[in-house]
């Protein structure tokens, strides 16, 4: 918790931030410290930079100042994250245009393009974070202009797929799909769900 309120805990996020994305990016692969650094410029690194920083002053009190950075962050990123919102190490929002969040995420959360996560009545950055935002655990996927809305948990590893509106609970390490509609368990046949 304080990690997210202290600047050497926003250090530790950061740095958690920039080796997923590098991984992400490079694929594991060693590369030259300037192209290590030239990776400091990317959307995804921008995002993460901009709503940690929102986070910890919103963290401490200073709501106006947060909403300010993260309108900065749509501004120049196209992202909206409510700097109420926890997020844990390994943020990764590859391609941040019209992804909007406003709930908690675990570690390795990836958000893709379109994303909308929030509680089912938005609320804007410089209002109070609202008690009924989702929350998504580690390793949780949004996929493209997928939605979850409201009180909604989704569990550990688990994926909402393009295109999918999710108002209920995601069990850990499923797949929601919008074309079956009904959610897979990693591995087994569509025997496996249930309408979703």
């Amino acid at each position: 918790m304080t990690d997210h309120v202290t600047l050497p805990g926003l250090r530790r996020l950061l740095a958690a931030d920039f080796a997923r994305v590098l991984h992400q990016t490079t694929g594991g692969k060693p590369t030259s410290r300037l192209r290590r650094m030239m990776h400091l410029t990317l959307p995804a690194m921008q995002v993460a930079i901009l709503h940690r920083t929102a986070h910890l002053l919103h963290g401490r009190g200073r709501r106006r100042c947060a909403a300010l950075v993260a309108d900065l962050s749509l501004r120049l990123t196209g992202a909206s994250l409510h700097p109420g919102s926890r997020l844990g190490p390994g943020l990764f929002v590859p391609h941040p245009a019209r992804v909007a969040f406003c709930g908690t995420g675990g570690a390795e959360l990836t958000l893709l393009p379109g994303t909308l996560v929030g509680p089912r009545d938005w609320v804007f950055p410089n209002q109070p974070f609202p008690a009924d935002g989702p929350s998504l655990g580690d390793g949780a996927v949004v996929g493209a202009h997928a939605a979850v809305q409201g009180a909604v948990a989704v569990g550990a590893g688990a994926t909402v797929g393009i295109g999918v509106c999710s108002l209920r609970d995601v069990p850990a390490g499923t797949v929601t799909m919008l074309a079956q509609r009904q959610v897979r368990s990693g591995g087994l046949g569509p025997e496996a769900g249930h309408g979703r």
